[in-house]
């Protein structure tokens, strides 16, 4: 068990530290994150339209049935928090952390349940759960919400990269 928790460990330790490089250091999230002309109207038109934060999505279809065309026009995907940006980046550190933490614990967990697989067979099981991860959350934001493709393919390439590189020691640490 403590090898589980030490390959939890340093396998949220080395996401954290990848998603930092990948955010903050390489271009691409940047390149992929559109930004609206005007952000004073857009702001001003959110304030006057959304009552409370939370998930908005134009046009709803709530009204809609299966004889109902979509309407035209853009569709928006937004996460609305009305208060404005927080001051401080500590908490959300100390959660995206947090988070990592537990996704790895759980991932040493199965690893640690992994009988008579190579170092490689390791590092592919944690390589595989990302894809996975990947596949079940950003490929539904593309099809359902029209994440952009673009936006699609980092967000996951962003995840098998944290993890191939956090696999490659937990594969090391979380074996029987």
């Amino acid at each position: 068990m403590s090898k589980c928790i030490k390959g939890g460990v340093l396998g949220a330790i080395i996401l954290f530290i990848w998603s930092f490089v990948s955010w903050m250091v390489l271009p691409w999230h940047e390149n992929s994150i559109h930004t609206f002309k005007d952000e004073t109207a857009i702001s001003q038109i959110i304030q006057s339209n959304a009552s409370v934060s939370g998930i908005y999505f134009s046009p709803s279809y709530k009204a809609a049935d299966a004889n109902t065309p979509p309407p035209q026009g853009p569709t928006v995907f937004a996460a609305v928090h009305l208060e404005g940006a927080q001051g401080s980046m500590t908490m959300p550190m100390v959660i995206s952390f947090l988070t990592y933490l537990v996704a790895a614990f759980l991932v040493a967990w199965m690893l640690s349940k992994m009988n008579g697989s190579s170092y490689f067979q390791r590092v592919m099981f944690v390589v595989v759960f990302a894809l996975a991860a990947g596949v079940v959350t950003d490929v539904p934001y593309w099809n359902w919400f029209k994440f952009d493709m673009n936006y699609t393919l980092i967000m996951m390439a962003d995840l098998l990269v944290g993890w191939f590189l956090a696999g490659l020691v937990m594969a090391k640490v979380c074996k029987k």
